[in-house]
C-alpha cells in the first residue's frame, strides 16, 4: 500500500493554452495535497517552427526576431501563471520553471527526470489521429517515454 504522506513532486507542462490551464485547474482542485511540490514547466521552443518552414531560406534577421519572440512569448506564459498561483491557496511549493530547448516532449520527460517527479500532468488538444501524425503530440511524445506516470487533461 501506499505511503500517502510522502512528498510528491509533480510537474505539470504548461504551454499558455487553455488546455494546460485546465490541466493545472483540475490537478489543484481534484488531485493536489499540501505536501506537493508541484513545479510548472513551460518550454520555450526554439527551432525551426518559430520561423516557418525548415526548407525555407531566411534572413539571419528574421531568425533573431523569431527567437526573440518565443523568448518573449514564454517570458509573458511564465509572468502569468505566478499571479494565478495565489488563487490555489496551497500549502506545499509550487514553483514556475522556464526551459529553453528544443522540442517540447523530450525537453518536458528530461526535466521531470532531472527534478525527480513521482508524476507529469499534461493538457491536450485532442488532435484528430492525423493531425496527431503530421503535427506531433506533446503530450503523446510525454506519455510514451515518461519513466513516471502521466495524466492527460482533455
Amino acid at each position: 500500500m501506499a505511503d500517502s504522506s510522502r512528498k510528491r513532486v509533480v510537474v505539470l507542462a504548461m504551454d499558455g493554452s487553455k488546455e494546460s490551464d485546465n490541466a493545472l485547474d483540475f490537478y489543484m482542485k481534484s488531485i493536489y495535497k499540501d505536501i506537493d511540490e508541484v513545479i510548472l514547466v513551460h518550454c520555450v521552443q526554439q527551432g525551426p517552427h518559430s520561423v516557418g518552414s525548415i526548407w525555407m531560406p531566411l534572413d539571419p534577421h528574421v531568425i533573431a526576431r523569431a527567437i526573440q519572440d518565443e523568448e518573449k512569448k514564454g517570458t509573458e506564459i511564465c509572468t502569468k501563471l505566478k499571479t494565478l498561483l495565489p488563487i490555489y491557496k496551497s500549502g506545499g511549493r509550487i514553483t514556475v520553471t522556464r526551459v529553453v530547448g528544443g522540442e517540447p516532449g523530450p525537453t518536458i520527460v528530461q526535466a521531470a527526470e532531472e527534478c525527480g517527479a513521482s508524476m507529469i500532468i499534461v493538457g491536450s488538444r485532442g488532435l484528430g489521429t492525423i493531425r496527431r501524425t503530421i503535427l506531433g503530440s506533446v503530450s503523446d511524445y510525454i506519455l510514451h517515454h515518461a519513466r513516471v506516470p502521466v495524466l492527460v487533461c482533455r
